[in-house]
């Protein structure tokens, strides 16, 4: 893989900014994804906030474990796979 050219002085992050930046991605992608499906379920279906509050759980843990799975498989398969 090739990192873009940088102009000047500008230094390319480092891999811990870069690291940090995906971490705090993937944790605003799962607390929107869990308070999305948490007010759904309470609001639009009229269930309990202890029903939603399992919902968003299940949904999230889905919707997470879907990816990584998804990413899994990606980085198995060669180019010519597909």
């Amino acid at each position: 893989m090739t990192e873009l050219q940088r102009s000047g002085d500008e230094a390319a992050p480092s891999w811990r900014q870069r690291r940090e930046a995906r971490w705090l991605a993937f944790l605003a992608y799962v607390l929107a994804v869990a308070g999305l499906a948490a007010v759904f379920w309470h609001w639009v279906r009229g269930k309990s906030w202890d029903d939603s509050l399992s919902f968003a759980l299940t949904v999230t843990l889905t919707s997470v474990g879907g990816q990584l799975i998804a990413r899994h498989i990606m980085r198995k398969a060669g180019r010519g796979d597909g």
